[in-house]
């Protein structure tokens, strides 16, 4: 009996596939075709805009992020105090055995020195921050965004005075490449002077960032602010492996360091900020972004539902008689549903194949090209960004044949309510 039954589904099955081939788009040669054009178009514009929509979030999330982190850092730990560059204030590598015992392996922990400064010229000047690196730091983001001059190699003496600054301040000073140019340090009541030479100019289209940081030697700081060589006034933390544990480090960080300050192990007072913190107004922005994104989703979704669901209706109404005339012959209903489901499942296949090679045609060529331009003041970018992610491609389109299966199955009932006699005679 169970064997009877497998056998007849399999029958049930081909036969399905034999009229649901028949009454596709390829075969149809009536005004019905319209109808599934008219579907199949308006499921790959939807499959579009989805794909399109994911890969320009995650584009703007992902390069909005490595510009936050290519500036500041994942983390940073400083000693809270009321001045600039006292001893009291610098922390060396042993204030950082807490903090590499509750860190995973995948993080780095780097010494640095940031020191306020006036920048003068002839005719202007201008104040900024001066974050002082070493030939160990990573240069990738600011390699990828240089547009005159060179990385400077702070492995020599000879480049100690060598400063990157970006192509907003180049401008407002009128600073050349090769130029030098007489810095002034602020510090303890009194200032510093050196005087510096534009190595390289930067431009990341970060205004907040462009218009206030300069890179310059670690060893060139600390030798200003007097600061020993295995001091500094921070410490950065990079190499997390995602941003959702960050909030939780910097929770378990500040208790370490608490309790180390309450048992009496050290006198300090540690401050331990992170990228939510200090770049909070951009993960806002984002934040709405994903917003934004979950509502085109929702609506593509729904569309693509209504779509499919109206081109059934339609195929059903077209075939009404036919439907009799399979009833009347021995078709069960099971058959007859299923024939305009795969039908429908045709359509779907159809709008996401087609739906696929454009959008993903069109985020290459996007990538490759920077086809789109952005205003760079509003959105920190001067293209839209893109990001394929063939997880999340694969995701959404397994989701959308998911819903429309689910959703397909009750229009398709529809069928088994027409009874035989008033089907034939249907027009």
């Amino acid at each position: 009996m169970k064997y009877r039954l497998l056998i007849d589904s399999i029958g049930d099955m081909s036969l399905s596939l034999f009229l649901a081939q028949r009454l596709s788009l390829k075969s149809s040669r009536n005004n019905g075709s319209t109808g599934i054009l008219i579907a199949i178009i308006g499921i790959t514009l939807s499959v579009i805009v989805m794909i399109v929509s994911i890969s320009v979030m995650m584009g703007f999330r992902h390069e909005i992020r490595q510009k936050v982190i290519g500036f500041d850092s994942q983390m940073s730990i400083g000693v809270k105090t009321g001045a600039d560059t006292d001893a009291s204030v610098l922390i060396s590598n042993d204030d950082l055995k807490t903090t590499r015992e509750i860190l995973p392996s995948s993080a780095s922990v780097s010494l640095s020195v940031r020191q306020p400064a006036i920048i003068k010229t002839p005719k202007n000047f201008s104040g900024s921050i001066i974050k002082g690196v070493d030939n160990n730091y990573d240069w990738s983001f600011l390699r990828s965004n240089l547009v005159e001059g060179i990385i400077p190699d702070y492995s020599s003496d000879s480049t100690m005075y060598h400063i990157m600054v970006s192509r907003t301040l180049a401008n407002t000073l009128e600073l050349e490449l090769g130029q030098k140019v007489d810095t002034y340090f602020l510090g303890n009541g009194a200032y510093r002077a050196r005087r510096l030479k534009i190595a390289g100019i930067y431009d990341t289209h970060f205004s907040e960032y462009d218009r206030n940081m300069v890179f310059g030697s670690l060893s060139m700081l600390q030798q200003v602010a007097s600061v020993p060589d295995t001091c500094a006034t921070i410490a950065e933390i990079n190499g997390l492996p995602d941003d959702e544990t960050i909030d939780n480090l910097s929770a378990k960080l500040s208790k370490a360091y608490l309790d180390r300050l309450y048992a009496g192990s050290t006198d300090r007072v540690y401050s331990i900020v992170n990228i939510h913190d200090t770049a909070a107004l951009y993960f806002n922005w984002l934040a709405l972004l994903d917003t934004n994104v979950k509502v085109i989703l929702t609506l593509m979704s729904l569309l693509t539902i209504l779509t499919l669901i109206s081109s059934l209706f339609i195929l059903i109404l077209r075939r009404v008689s036919m439907i009799g005339i399979l009833k009347a012959i021995g078709a069960s209903n099971r058959l007859v549903r299923s024939t305009f489901i795969l039908l429908a499942v045709r359509i779907l296949a159809r709008g996401l194949l087609f739906g696929n090679i454009i959008g993903i045609g069109f985020l290459y060529i996007q990538k490759t090209t920077r086809l789109i331009p952005l205003n760079p003041d509003s959105y920190y970018l001067d293209h839209v960004p893109v990001m394929i992610d063939w997880t999340s491609i694969l995701l959404l389109n397994a989701g959308i044949i998911v819903l429309s299966f689910i959703v397909l199955l009750l229009p398709s009932a529809i069928v088994t309510t027409i009874p035989p006699s008033k089907a034939i005679n249907y027009e």
